[in-house]
């Protein structure tokens, strides 16, 4: 039987009963409490402990659920504490979060936001849990609970448990009706989201959801090109005559590449998304952003593989500059999703304050690296006089 994970995060020492409490709590109810202290908790050896906890987040939480006490435990490398980001991953997963908070520590709130100096040492161990409680509830705007004792925790769940079951039944029925079974294993919630409300500018979020959903798939392989991970040399290129035309080939490469996006932005993109007046082709509008991030997929991959390559030490200057001719291309690419959601947030902010004229404009710049280019055409320049 499948049963739904619930992660709870919060510190774990001051904390610990109320935890135990909430593991025997979710058992009971027929699902997998997810905490750090229990045997059943995933991890990889290979990992430390706070990449595990937030893969746990990632990777298993269906249900979130955030107690804040008057700890805020140790921090890491973000400068956040260990808490703080599960909360960020779970966010940025889009699962249902429960926030409950020690009533103590939210009624300082008032008196810390008008002196933010003074000494808090009594109530918490560090003021970033302040801060913290402010990030949820104005930031995210998050709806909290405040608590003193378990019980009143376990009594809100129960009530909001039975509300979400209500819901999915709903919802189950509405996305049923109105979610071709094409998209049931290929969008992130987010985007499902957006079909199944269908809310007026429904069809730009949907555009700017999925290309961002596609691209990030891709942050690994972007790591990789970031730090110059290399974990294999495809190419051994110790003779003059063949580099050439292997040279050739992977400028070839990068230009299919930049002329297939061009083409896909321009023409298969305003195909998929209709005359005005007429509903945009969703299967075609995620065609376009699975092959946009396929294209920065393929030539993220080209890039390592040409800097990856083995030749001569006096034909290595050629090898680098063909490698950083696609370095503002790749920076380009990766933007651009990032920029459409920023920009859709501020459509939407201008259609909820009443401008009903908006209108959504989109303007991709693809540059080669002027310099790189120039070093790798002098150099092969020279290449070609001497194979002459």
């Amino acid at each position: 039987m499948n049963k739904l994970n619930i992660f709870v995060s919060s510190t774990c020492y001051d904390l610990s009963q109320i935890r135990a409490d909430l593991f025997d709590f979710i058992e009971n109810l027929g699902n997998n409490p997810i905490l750090s202290e229990y045997l059943n908790f995933p991890v990889n050896p290979a990992k430390n402990t706070i990449t595990n906890c937030i893969d746990a987040v990632k990777d298993s939480a269906d249900i979130f659920i955030l107690v804040i006490g008057n700890r805020y435990g140790n921090t890491v490398n973000n400068g956040k504490s260990i808490t703080n980001s599960e909360f960020l991953t779970a966010r940025n997963k889009g699962i249902p979060i429960y926030v409950f908070i020690l009533k103590s520590v939210l009624n300082v709130i008032p008196i810390w936001k008008t002196n933010k100096s003074a000494d808090y040492s009594s109530v918490v161990d560090n003021t970033a849990i302040f801060e913290f409680i402010c990030e949820i509830r104005e930031d995210n705007k998050i709806w909290s609970y405040e608590f003193e004792k378990v019980q009143e925790i376990t009594n809100i769940l129960k009530s909001q448990f039975s509300f979400l079951f209500k819901q999915a039944l709903s919802l189950a029925q509405k996305f049923k009706d109105n979610i071709h079974p094409f998209f049931y294993d290929r969008l992130s919630n987010k985007a499902l989201r957006v079909i199944l409300e269908k809310e007026t500018l429904y069809e730009i979020e949907f555009f700017c959801q999925v290309m961002f959903d596609e691209i990030v798939k891709f942050e690994d392989l972007k790591n990789d090109y970031d730090y110059g991970i290399i974990l294999d040399s495809k190419s051994v290129i110790t003779d003059e005559i063949a580099l050439a035309p292997w040279l050739q080939q992977r400028i070839h490469i990068l230009s299919n590449a930049v002329d297939s996006l061009t083409v896909l932005m321009n023409t298969v993109y305003k195909k998929y998304w209709g005359e005005p007046g007429i509903p945009a082709d969703l299967k075609g509008i995620f065609y376009v952003a699975q092959t946009y991030a396929k294209i920065f997929q393929l030539i993220i991959n080209s890039t390592i593989e040409t800097l990856g390559a083995v030749v001569d030490s006096e034909f290595s200057i050629l090898r680098d500059s063909l490698s950083k001719i696609s370095t503002s291309l790749i920076q380009q690419i990766w933007e651009f999703p990032h920029y459409l959601i920023r920009s859709f947030e501020e459509i939407e902010k201008r259609h909820e304050s009443g401008e009903t004229n908006i209108n959504f404009k989109m303007e991709l710049t693809l540059n080669l690296d002027k310099e790189a280019l120039a070093i790798y055409n002098m150099e092969m320049d020279k290449l070609l006089n001497r194979l002459k």
